[in-house]
């Protein structure tokens, strides 16, 4: 979504740990969140609706689990001013210790400027860029291990700078690819929140942990079919086995985590099914802006979600590009989950993008 970064510090316990099932403690990470829903400049940015802002609720999942309150730094809306994030941003880093970890939220409106910088906006100020992020990370913070996040547009710039520190642990999760704009909605920063609360449906192995990449796997799958836009991600190869939750309650019905439609007045919703009870009903949480609606619905009335869309790697197609509002032919290169990576017809490999199952043909 065009929203925020989050910087956090996540304690997770390696490869070795993940069958002891050893609690993941966060009394050494550092949680660096910058929320930005509402711009001065309005007519550039526009606001988002704060009830049941995602980012109050992985802030409050830090505070009841252990994370010490100096070791969180939370910059809202006004607040939030480019100005203020610097002032504030290069002092808490300086507090951590060797062994801290740090993770970094960011949510709001991202973009591109004019020397196509992927920056995040802050309610006013210079540009804040994905570089200057992660720069300012590895010259002030004792730790080797940070987790950059951000749900917003051209979000994946993180993932991008994260990779140039090959000394360092630096993962970054993002809601987007470098080049593309976002969802408006939350579904980036619930499934993030899934997997640090430690959601059976996350934990796709059904081992009682998950790892990071587990849970870079489910966001990914989740934005490609709720919202049909790749995510990005970047975990360093020794990371990838590492345990972001454990202590997971195993799932019960093979059938929790799966994504249905349930038909309401002729129209089906997705959603994904969270639980079953002894009666034999499945609780469905529904897609929306945040996520908060769900059901107990009869097995009779789900249908699994399939993608509408399946066209072979090599295939011949047409794309709809929105800015032209025009059909233009194409050649499938990749293909993930319900989307397609293709190559436009007589144009250079720039124009290559992931598009959406309701954008091809």
């Amino acid at each position: 979504m065009k929203k925020l970064l989050l910087i956090i510090l996540l304690c997770i316990c390696s490869d070795s740990f993940m069958k002891a099932q050893v609690k993941t403690g966060f009394g050494k990470t550092w949680v660096f969140m910058v929320g930005v829903l509402e711009w001065k400049d309005a007519n550039s940015f526009a606001s988002f609706e704060k009830k049941d802002r995602l980012d109050n609720k992985i802030l409050k999942f830090f505070r009841e689990n252990g994370t010490p309150e100096n070791q969180i730094l939370y910059i809202s809306d006004k607040q939030a001013t480019t100005k203020a994030v610097r002032e504030a941003f290069v002092p808490f880093l300086k507090q951590a210790k060797k062994d801290d970890i740090l993770l970094f939220y960011y949510c709001g409106h991202g973009y591109k400027n004019d020397k196509k910088q992927v920056c995040f906006a802050n309610y006013q100020g210079a540009d804040w860029s994905a570089e200057e992020i992660v720069k300012t990370v590895n010259e002030n913070f004792a730790g080797n291990t940070a987790f950059f996040t951000a749900d917003c547009c051209n979000s994946g710039g993180l993932s991008l700078e994260a990779q140039k520190y090959k000394s360092k642990n630096f993962v970054a999760l993002n809601s987007v690819v470098p080049k593309d704009v976002s969802t408006g909605n939350w579904t980036f920063s619930n499934a993030l929140l899934y997997g640090l609360q430690g959601q059976s449906f996350v934990d796709t192995d059904n081992d009682g942990a998950i790892t990071l990449n587990e849970l870079a796997n489910y966001i990914d799958q989740e934005m490609a079919i709720v919202e049909g836009q790749k995510s990005a991600n970047y975990i360093p190869t020794s990371m990838k086995n590492w345990v972001v939750a454990s202590n997971v309650t195993k799932k019960k019905n093979s059938r929790i985590g799966e994504r249905v439609l349930v038909n309401y007045e002729e129209q089906d919703w997705l959603g994904f099914i969270t639980s079953v009870n002894k009666e034999g009903l499945f609780k469905v949480r529904f897609y929306s802006y945040t996520n908060d609606e769900t059901d107990w619905v009869e097995a009779s009335r789900l249908k699994p979600f399939v993608c509408k869309k399946d066209f072979a790697v090599g295939a011949s197609v047409k794309v709809y590009y929105k800015d032209d509002d025009k059909w233009y032919p194409a050649k499938i290169l990749k293909k993930f989950s319900c989307l397609h990576y293709i190559h436009y017809e007589g144009f250079g490999n720039e124009w290559d993008e992931w598009v959406s199952q309701e954008n091809i043909k």
